[in-house]
C-alpha cells in the first residue's frame, strides 16, 4: 500500500481509525462528499441534518482529523478526506459484495443492487422493469442514480454502482458496453408552432427557431451533435435560450412554447399521442438514431445480485 497519497499519509489515518467502524456514518460521510452538502446528505439519507453533522462530527472526533471544509454554499474535502473517501467507499462497496455474495447461501436473493441510469433508461425504461425484478425478488433492496451519462460513467469507474445503463458510447479503457435497445432523437413543438402546419423543415429553417437543449454530458445531446456534424453543423450555430438538466423540463418548456428541442421519441411517446407536443421531420437528414447501451468495469465481477438483475433485463429486452 502506498503510505503517501495526494501528500498524505495513510498510515496517520489508519492507526487513527477506531476499532469499530459505523457504517451508518461512512455512508452519511460518502454521500455528502458526492453532493458537497450537508442537508442534501439529510434529505438524501432521509436524516435530520443535526444526525448528519453528528455522524461527521463523530468520526472526525476518532479520526482528530478533519474530513471537511465548510463554506456558506458547500462542503469540500479536505486533503484527508479525499484520502479517507478513496478508502471508505471501497469498504462499503466490500461490505455490500460480501453480503450480497452470503445471499447465495439464503433462501431466494436478497440483499443491495446500486444501479446508475441516463436520463431516458432512469426515467422512461428502468423503474417499471426495477418494480417487475422486485416483484419476483421481494427480499432484495435496489437504489437507482440518475444523472448524465458522463457522470454515470465516472460513477461505474469509481464503483459507485454494478453497471450503468446510458445513451451514449465512452471511451474508456476499463469501460465494457453492451447493446441494449435503440431509440430515435426527434425535434418536437407545441402543437400550434408554425412549422407544424407542414410536420417538415429543413436546417436553415430551424436555425432561426429558439431552442431549449440538455446540458453538456447528456446522451441526447453528444448524439444529436454526431448527427448535425455530418451536415456540417453544429448545435453552437443554433438560436439557444435556455438549457434543461432533464427530458422532462425540456417537455414542459416546449410545451410553454419557450422553444423547439430535440428529445427521445421514447420519451415523448405519451405527449406525441395526445398531440400535445407534435414532431417535425428534418428535411435532407437521416433519422437521429442512437443505441441506448449497458456500461460496466472490466475490472469487476458482478454480484449475484447484478448477475441476476443483468439476465432479467436481458429477458425483457425487446418485449417493451
Amino acid at each position: 500500500m502506498h503510505l503517501i497519497k495526494n501528500g498524505f499519509n495513510i498510515l496517520s489515518v489508519v492507526e487513527k481509525l477506531p476499532l469499530e467502524i459505523d457504517f451508518r456514518h461512512l455512508e452519511t460521510f460518502c454521500r455528502i462528499a458526492e453532493l458537497k452538502s450537508f442537508s442534501k446528505a439529510a434529505d438524501d439519507l432521509f436524516l435530520t441534518q443535526p444526525t448528519v453533522s453528528g455522524h461527521i462530527l463523530s468520526l472526525e472526533k476518532s479520526l482528530s482529523l478533519r474530513l471537511f471544509d465548510r463554506t456558506s454554499r458547500e462542503v469540500h474535502l479536505t486533503k484527508a478526506g479525499e484520502v479517507f473517501l478513496e478508502y471508505a467507499s471501497k469498504i462499503l462497496f466490500s461490505r455490500k459484495d460480501l453480503l450480497n455474495a452470503l445471499s447465495e447461501f439464503s433462501h431466494g436473493i436478497r440483499g443491495e443492487l446500486s444501479l446508475g441510469a441516463s436520463t431516458i433508461p432512469g426515467e422512461y425504461l428502468l423503474p417499471r422493469l426495477m418494480g417487475d425484478f422486485k416483484k419476483e425478488h421481494p427480499r432484495l433492496s435496489l437504489s437507482l442514480k440518475i444523472a448524465d451519462t458522463k457522470e454515470i460513467v465516472q460513477y461505474v469507474l469509481r464503483d459507485n454502482v454494478e453497471f450503468g445503463v446510458i445513451g451514449a458510447k465512452l471511451s474508456h479503457p476499463s469501460l465494457y458496453y453492451e447493446k441494449y435497445v435503440g431509440d430515435e432523437i426527434i425535434v418536437v413543438a407545441p402543437p400550434d408552432h408554425p412549422l407544424t402546419r407542414k410536420r417538415s423543415a429543413n436546417i436553415e429553417e430551424i436555425l432561426k427557431e429558439p431552442w431549449i437543449i440538455r446540458e453538456e454530458g447528456s446522451g441526447t445531446q453528444m448524439a444529436v451533435e454526431k448527427a448535425l456534424r455530418k451536415k456540417g453543423k453544429s448545435l453552437k450555430q443554433f438560436n439557444v435560450i435556455m438549457e434543461m438538466g432533464s427530458t422532462s423540463s425540456l417537455k414542459e418548456g416546449v410545451k410553454a412554447k419557450l422553444g423547439l428541442a430535440f428529445l427521445s421519441k421514447r420519451a415523448t411517446e405519451e405527449e406525441l399521442n395526445h398531440d400535445s407536443l407534435l414532431q417535425i421531420d428534418l428535411e435532407g437528414m437521416e433519422p437521429i438514431l442512437r443505441q441506448i447501451y449497458f456500461v460496466f468495469h472490466r475490472g469487476r465481477t458482478l454480484s449475484p445480485i447484478g448477475i441476476e438483475f443483468f439476465r432479467f433485463l436481458r429477458r425483457k429486452k425487446g418485449k417493451d
